[in-house]
């Protein structure tokens, strides 16, 4: 039998499984990354309620297309819904990113354009003359035979702008993105503290509270909340590749600083007791992404 450290509740050995501390979709791995006291059930309802808060959030997508990194559906495209245009044309549509996180076409917004002094028409690849022949119909137009149509028709392969460096975020999209991410990384510092100081750590008063947030909390419905806890969060705009934690006691309490790839900087009071444990030099978790 083992307790889970987030519903209390005492189950067999098979309803658990290896959470990593880090998220899994953001790199986590390795074995000094994971904590075993996390049943199946809190892991699955964590996952949808508080995970999905910061990975969710367009900069997480961003930083995991920039660097590669995998979850369950490959890399995520942080395109997606945002319009540009295509090349030097009136074409607007969002970019394709495959799997490997690599931009490998365009789609185009269905539309009707005025270009060169021509009408140009954009649809599916599929149907397309019957969707061209609908337009020109509903616009009072002679409808055209499918092999002109077909013959002056071209399509969109690879797009020409492939590789993007550089995104820069609005100032009030950072804010919401630290309003969202708090939940998710005070998670990973809940189930940090648990490994590095044991048991005991279940009863302590901020850690109680960090608990009972943790499985009330749901970013869907939960726009705005109260930290149960002391906390700062900043931009240190250092970015790496690198996401880290480490347990620093300043008097007598407990802080576990994390930082999120060189931008976000979060210091997470965990306890205030810190005469209760014995905190280790070796207590520093740090994977590169």
């Amino acid at each position: 039998m083992r307790q889970c450290i987030f519903c209390m509740q005492w189950k067999e050995e098979k309803e658990f499984n290896r959470e990593h501390i880090i998220l899994e979709a953001l790199g986590g791995k390795g074995d000094k990354d994971i904590c075993l006291n996390v049943c199946t059930t809190c892991n699955s309802s964590l996952g949808t309620r508080v995970d999905a808060s910061l990975l969710n959030q367009d900069i997480t997508k961003y930083m995991r297309y920039k660097f590669k990194i995998k979850g369950k559906n490959g890399v995520p495209n942080p395109f997606r819904g945002v319009e540009i245009k295509y090349a030097d044309t009136p074409i607007i549509g969002e970019l394709k990113v495959n799997k490997e996180g690599k931009i490998d076409g365009f789609r185009a917004k269905y539309q009707e354009l005025e270009y060169n002094g021509k009408k140009l028409i954009v649809g599916p690849r599929k149907g397309f003359a019957q969707y061209v022949n609908s337009r020109l119909i509903a616009n009072g137009m002679d409808s055209l035979t499918e092999k002109y149509i077909l013959e002056n028709k071209f399509e969109f392969g690879k797009p020409k702008n492939p590789h993007i460096e550089y995104v820069e975020f609005p100032e009030e999209i950072k804010e919401q993105y630290l309003i969202y991410a708090f939940p998710a990384m005070v998670k990973m510092a809940y189930e940090y503290c648990f490994v590095m100081l044991g048991e005991k750590y279940l009863k302590d008063c901020i850690a109680v509270d960090i608990r009972n947030f943790l499985m009330k909390y749901d970013y869907k419905k939960d726009a705005e909340y109260y930290s149960p806890t002391r906390v700062s969060m900043e931009w240190i705009n250092e970015e790496n590749r690198e996401i880290s934690l480490k347990i620093q006691v300043d008097n007598n309490s407990i802080w576990v600083r994390i930082v999120l790839w060189g931008m976000v900087l979060a210091d997470i009071c965990m306890s205030e007791e810190a005469f209760e444990y014995k905190v280790t030099e070796d207590n520093f978790l740090c994977i590169e992404t």
